[in-house]
């Protein structure tokens, strides 16, 4: 069986960082984009995934009804009023 290099020789061997500290990362670039109103827009005229969200959540109205619902990064609000509208007692969005 052959055995290639020890985790320590892999690591000496000059490979570059996988991330350069001074540089923008994809996780910077993903959540940057959401402060801009545009991704907003985009994302309620999607029909077909705004859709899915109310038919989820209004066909699940069992689930909602009478409770409290916490939207963490709620963006425009949506979720909150389809679960309003589904039978929220109270609504609670956050966006950071």
């Amino acid at each position: 069986k052959e055995e290639g290099p020890s985790l320590e020789e892999f690591q000496s061997s000059g490979w570059p960082p996988t991330l350069d500290e001074s540089s923008t990362s994809n996780k910077d670039y993903y959540f940057n984009s959401y402060a801009h109103f545009g991704i907003h827009e985009d994302m309620l005229k999607d029909q077909v995934r705004t859709g899915s969200y109310m038919k989820a959540i209004l066909g699940s109205r069992h689930l909602f009804q009478g409770k409290t619902v916490l939207d963490v990064g709620s963006g425009t609000g949506i979720l909150c009023l389809f679960a309003a509208k589904a039978g929220a007692k109270r609504c609670i969005g956050i966006e950071c």
